[in-house]
């Protein structure tokens, strides 16, 4: 099930945040950044909801939480994708298009017509999947984060009820299929 996060959801998106940039950006990151540095950023990150200009959505299984988005809508550019995140377990099934369809019906109801994000250079499966999903790549940039230098892409969707649309397949293998 896709539902806005609470506050209670804070600690959960935070482990979850934290288990995927470990396994998605070894050998992209240092590693002793993504030891504790990566926790105590994170922590303090989540430590809060980021404000209401946030929409933060989240995927459970059962009690689990699978996933997440979180999308700042006052951006420079406009609506961002923060992060999109998956529980290992729950990849290949569905659920990363579900939260960015669903998180896109959301914007597109509120009157915005595109989205974007960034996404590492080197992070080659999440710029397939995202390319699959209609995004289309910018040219490539050099930024920081967290003091971590990286190449960037920026990825734009300009069609959002097509985005959003993508949300109408059923997710696999996760309980209480997520249909909208």
């Amino acid at each position: 099930m896709i539902r806005p996060a609470t506050k209670a959801d804070l600690p959960a998106i935070r482990d979850l945040q934290i288990a995927s940039w470990r396994r998605t950006y070894r050998g992209i990151l240092s590693d002793s950044f993504l030891g504790d540095p990566l926790a105590e950023v994170l922590t303090q990150r989540w430590s809060a909801s980021p404000g209401r200009n946030w929409l933060i959505d989240t995927a459970w299984d059962a009690d689990a939480l699978t996933g997440f988005v979180a999308i700042d809508r006052a951006h420079d550019g406009g609506p961002y994708i923060d992060n999109l995140h998956v529980a290992a377990k729950a990849q290949g099934r569905g659920l990363g298009r579900a939260l960015m369809a669903h998180a896109a019906a959301t914007l597109a109801a509120e009157d915005h017509r595109t989205l974007w994000l960034t996404v590492i250079r080197e992070n080659t499966a999440t710029r397939a999947f995202y390319r699959r999903q209609g995004g289309a790549e910018g040219p490539e940039q050099a930024e920081r984060i967290y003091g971590q230098p990286v190449v960037s892409l920026p990825v734009r969707w300009s069609d959002l009820p097509a985005l959003a649309g993508l949300g109408r397949v059923p997710i696999k293998g996760i309980h209480n299929a997520i249909w909208f």
